[in-house]
């Protein structure tokens, strides 16, 4: 069982995410809405995930995710949260979290990330519409062609990918097609090493 806990300022999504979690090998654990009480959380549970928004009141989710890691070695933080912009992902990243997702994604992508997370050790997920996007734009590659070439630098395989994304098998390899024609790839690592010279993706 995957031990989770939640640290948001709104009672409501916390309740919301609990009921949606609270199945297929997850369990949450606690619940949190400060800065303090998500400190206080992770250390009496020791959970395997911690999914926290950036927004925590006068706090915000980055200082958790920076003492967390430090005092939680073994725990994994999922961010999400409204907060699309680029500046604010890599912030994210930095500081530790292994994930960033916007609250607009459906709760089956974030179910499928927090299993995905904890069997990949290494990298880094990101899912959802960031502001930063004229690149992309540029080379005309749509928002969901952006997910599958992050999730392509992990080494995901595409039915993993189909997974993390609820898309079919077939979905996401006419994805892979479109993107190495736009980037004039002819494989997964001249794609990505195109994607992050171009800092379309975080590595």
């Amino acid at each position: 069982m995957i031990k989770v806990v939640l640290v948001d300022d709104h009672p409501l999504i916390r309740k919301g995410l609990s009921q949606a979690l609270n199945k297929d090998e997850i369990s949450v654990v606690g619940e949190a809405s400060s800065l303090s009480e998500g400190v206080a959380l992770l250390n009496s549970t020791t959970p395997d995930i911690c999914i926290v928004d950036l927004n925590l009141g006068s706090a915000s989710g980055i200082e958790l995710i920076k003492v967390g890691v430090v005092q939680n070695p073994n725990c994994a933080f999922v961010v999400l949260t409204m907060e699309d912009d680029l500046d604010t992902l890599i912030t994210a990243k930095a500081a530790g979290a292994r994930a960033y997702i916007t609250k607009g994604a459906p709760i089956e992508n974030l179910i499928e990330v927090v299993k995905a997370v904890l069997r990949n050790q290494k990298d880094f997920i990101k899912l959802g519409s960031f502001k930063d996007a004229t690149k992309r734009k540029e080379l005309g590659l749509t928002e969901r062609e952006l997910e599958v070439l992050q999730l392509l630098s992990s080494g995901a395989t595409a039915s993993a990918m189909g997974s993390i994304l609820f898309l079919t098998e077939a979905t996401i390899k006419s994805h892979l097609a479109a993107i190495y024609r736009k980037l004039e790839a002819t494989n997964r690592a001249q794609a990505v090493s195109i994607a992050i010279s171009e800092k379309l993706i975080l590595k």
